[in-house]
Parts: C-alpha cells; sequence; structure tokens
C-alpha cells in the first residue's frame, strides 16, 4: 500500500507544482521577469506555430497517401498517432527555444523563487543580477549540448520504427518519453545552477527520482504542447520545477 500511495504521490507532484508555479506568476517579485519573456514568446509562437501547422498538414498528407489501399481502414488510426508525434516534436521545439530565449529572465525567477520557498539564496548576497542572467543563458547552452545529439538519436529512431507495422505504435510514446526526459531536466536545472550543482550531478539526482522526474516532465510536456497556454506554462515550470528541487531533489539521499 505504501509503494501506491508513493507512486501516486509521484505521478500529481508535476501537476501539483505546476499548478502552484502558475499561481505565483504574478507575485510581485516575479511579475516583471514573467511580462518580458512572454512578450518575446508571443512572436515566437506565431512564427513556430504557423509553421507547423503548414508541415504538419502537408507530412499527414503524404503519409496517409503512402498507405496501400488495403490498408485504409487504419488510416485514421496512422494520422492519431502522427498527429500526437507531431504535438511532440512542437511542444519539445518550442520549449526548447523558448527557454533559451528567456534563460536569462527564468534564472533570476528561479533565484527569487528559491528565496521565498528556502528564506535564502546562495547567490542572493554575492552575485548580481545580470551574472545570474549570464550564468543560466550559459547553462542553456550547455543543457543544447547535451539535448541535441541524443534528440538527433531518438528522432532517428523514431522514423525508423514509424515506418515499421506494430512498431509504429511506439514511436509517440519513444518521442514523448524523452520529451518529458529532457524538460524535467531543463526546469530543474535553473534551480540546480543557482546552488551550484553541476549538470552531471543533476541528471544523477533526477535519475534518483526517475519516476517523479518523468511525472512532472510529462506535465511540462502537455502544457507546452496547447497553443497560447504553452506561453505562460513555460514560466510556470520554471517555478514548479524550481519548488519542487526545493522540497525534494536538494538532499539526493533523502
Amino acid at each position: 500500500m505504501s509503494d501506491k500511495n508513493n507512486l501516486l504521490g509521484t505521478a500529481v507532484s508535476g501537476p501539483s507544482v505546476i499548478l502552484e508555479g502558475a499561481k505565483l506568476l504574478w507575485h510581485p517579485s516575479i511579475r516583471w521577469l514573467v511580462l518580458i519573456p512572454l512578450l518575446i514568446n508571443i512572436v515566437l509562437f506565431t512564427a513556430l506555430t504557423t509553421a507547423a501547422g503548414q508541415w504538419l498538414g502537408d507530412w499527414l498528407d503524404s503519409m496517409v497517401s503512402a498507405v496501400p489501399q488495403w490498408l485504409h481502414w487504419l488510416v485514421w488510426i496512422i494520422w492519431l498517432l502522427f498527429s500526437i508525434l507531431a504535438l511532440v516534436i512542437y511542444a519539445f521545439t518550442f520549449t526548447l527555444l523558448a527557454n533559451l530565449i528567456g534563460s536569462p529572465f527564468y534564472g533570476l525567477i528561479a533565484e527569487r523563487v528559491i528565496l521565498m520557498e528556502c528564506g535564502s539564496s546562495p547567490n542572493s548576497a554575492d552575485i548580481s543580477m545580470m551574472k545570474i542572467a549570464w550564468q543560466s543563458f550559459v547553462r542553456q547552452l550547455q543543457l543544447l549540448a547535451y539535448f541535441i545529439p541524443r534528440t538527433i538519436g531518438v528522432g532517428l529512431l523514431t522514423i525508423l520504427i514509424s515506418f515499421i507495422p506494430l512498431l509504429n505504435l511506439f514511436a509517440p510514446v519513444l518521442a514523448g518519453g524523452w520529451a518529458a526526459w529532457s524538460l524535467a531536466i531543463q526546469y530543474f536545472d535553473y534551480a540546480a545552477d543557482i546552488d551550484g550543482v553541476s549538470f552531471r550531478q543533476l541528471i544523477d539526482q533526477a535519475g534518483q527520482k526517475r519516476w517523479q522526474s518523468m511525472g512532472f516532465g510529462f506535465t511540462a510536456l502537455a502544457a507546452s504542447a496547447v497553443p497560447l497556454l504553452n506561453l505562460l506554462a513555460l514560466p510556470a515550470a520554471v517555478i514548479g520545477g524550481t519548488l519542487l528541487w526545493c522540497r525534494d531533489y536538494k538532499n539526493p539521499m533523502v
């Protein structure tokens, strides 16, 4: 019974901390740090959503036209699977780009949240806002160096199995699992960086609580896939990831 309760707790912690993060978006010390990247992301969202809509339509048309006549009864299943896959790609791409652009502000948000949650921040006394912002941007570049080659590998594998009957049912699962893990790492990293935790150590600590990390990542991914909602989901996930880091990840042996 205890194990079931633990699994349930890890499953609901992702949605709950992101909702908690959404409530803190307009906190006086955070509000202006949310508004600036929000305006930038509106421009990015408009361009990316328009391009993604056109690409998805063309891609689905070409995939469906390649299905043999005798398999046309499977067209709706193929359409559904590839629509889910396209949403995963859209959400992941939008989130990576938006987080890179907003990273200087998100680092400052994480620092403020750590201050509110823990009562102190390692950076609050001796590091300027500009240094925190720059440090967060550089760390995002390190994350991209970790994500890009692995994402390419997962993407190629996903494309490969997409053309294999029955196996292609797992293509959205594979892509979604990797995207969820990546987003969990991304949103934990703002707080981990401020706490002076190396990227390698962050991966290890997130791996020790893999189910909780994946639950949080899937929640962030789902929110990022919803147009318009994703504009506020990003800073809410930054706050949620920081809260989760402070409560459950700072001391990995606990």
